[in-house]
Parts: C-alpha cells; sequence; structure tokens
C-alpha cells in the first residue's frame, strides 16, 4: 500500500510521514500541498484555509484522510467537490512532542466516509496498540474543535482566578494547586497563568465561535473566554 502526506514537512506532516514510514509503509510526501502524488491513501496535514478542493485535486487517491482541524461539514463538502472518499481523523499532538505522541496517542480517532475506509485506516494505526473511537464526520470535526475550545476555556477561568487572588493579596497558582486535589477539577491551567496564543487555542475557539453564530446561536462562554484572554496581561 502506498501512502502520501500532503505537507509533510509541517509539525503534523511529520509526526504522520515518520509514523507510517516506521510501521513499514512506502510514503511519499508533498510539501504544502503543491505538487503531485498518487497514492492508495492520502493524509492531509495542511493549514486549515488551503484544505480545498482546488490545492487537493492536485494529488490523485482513492482516499483523502484529512489530519487538519476543520470546520465541521468540511469532509462532506470536500468529498462532495472531489468525487473522493474524504475521512477524518484529527490529531491530538503538542506542538514540542509530536513525533513522540504520534508513536503514543491516547487515542486514535476516526470520523468515517464509510465502514470500508474506516476499517482501512483502523488497520493502519492498528499496531500502536491505542483504544480507536469510530463515528462519523461531523463528530469528529466539532470533537476537534471541542478539545481546544475547553482548554482554551479552562486557562481562561484560572486566569480569572488569578486575579481575584492578586487582589487578596495571596497566589493564585497555590489556589490552583489546592482546587485541583479535588478530582473532579482538571490542573490544566491551574499552576501558570497567563494568556493561551499558539497556533491552535485562539483559532480554534474563534472557529467555534464562528461555527455557532452561523447556526443562529450566540455563543456567550466562548465569547467572555477570548475577552478574557485578550485582558489578560
Amino acid at each position: 500500500m502506498k501512502l502520501a502526506v500532503i505537507g509533510y514537512k509541517g509539525i503534523v506532516g511529520n509526526a504522520t510521514y515518520t509514523l507510517m514510514q516506521r510501521l513499514g509503509y512506502e510514503v511519499v510526501g508533498s510539501d504544502n500541498g503543491d505538487g503531485t502524488t498518487v497514492s492508495d491513501i492520502a493524509f492531509v496535514c495542511l493549514p486549515e484555509l488551503i484544505v480545498t478542493a482546488e490545492t487537493l485535486s492536485r494529488h490523485r487517491t482513492e482516499l483523502f484522510v484529512i489530519r487538519s482541524t476543520v470546520l465541521p461539514n468540511t469532509c462532506e463538502l470536500l468529498q462532495s467537490e472531489l468525487g473522493v472518499h474524504v475521512l477524518h481523523n484529527p490529531e491530538f499532538l503538542k506542538e514540542a512532542s509530536a513525533v513522540l505522541d504520534e508513536f503514543n496517542p491516547d487515542r486514535v480517532v476516526i470520523g468515517e466516509c464509510c465502514k470500508e475506509h474506516g476499517d482501512l485506516v483502523a488497520s493502519l494505526y492498528a499496531p500502536l496498540c491505542k483504544p480507536i473511537y469510530r463515528t462519523n464526520r461531523r463528530v469528529t470535526e466539532l470533537a476537534k474543535l471541542s478539545c481546544n475550545g475547553y482548554l482554551a476555556t479552562v486557562i481562561s477561568y484560572w486566569n480569572e482566578i488569578e486575579g481575584i487572588a492578586s487582589k487578596l493579596g495571596i497566589s493564585g497558582t497555590e489556589v490552583g494547586m489546592l482546587a485541583s486535589t479535588d478530582p473532579r477539577v482538571s490542573n490544566y491551567g491551574s499552576r501558570y497563568h497567563g494568556k493561551f496564543g499558539g497556533k491552535c487555542l485562539p483559532k480554534d475557539t474563534e472557529h467555534l465561535i464562528t461555527t455557532a453564530r452561523n447556526l443562529g446561536m450566540n455563543p456567550a462562554l466562548l465569547k467572555a473566554v477570548m475577552k478574557v484572554n485578550e485582558d489578560t496581561e
């Protein structure tokens, strides 16, 4: 079986390329969607703004596997436009340890276009002996955005607690450490306070806000998360 990784020089693309190569598959790479690849399966690891039918149409494959974080319905629209099956396989990698995380994932998530291709992609990851969750593409697209939106929310929450603690003349970090001894309270963001940045959390929280607005909703909590982040020193 021949695999392609479109965007193989990026963080996610490099991790995907390295894993599949180590698992013994023939893998070819395309940088940033340029050029043309021919493969049985093409993993798409591009910035979401260029995960488009125009970009992907340069490549020849039986199945596109989108690893990029995309808005709900993206994979369905791409499949309709390209006339090729499109599956969603979101990544949950940390930038500083992406390759290590790829080899040791907590779970593998597959948003299926059909059972046949879901089985195929699940078989690629089977040697990792990790839990594999299979569902439909809209669920996985929103679940990936939800993960980063949740992390952003937790950080903004603890930043507000830090502000209260500072006014009281006590340590917000100590408050967070004590509070997170409760098993119901995540310790993520509770120790070190400051605004969130990077490539994912701001962007994906904004994507959630946009998705909610497009559905006629008022995402008040998510908007507050972004406002707290903007106001954080």
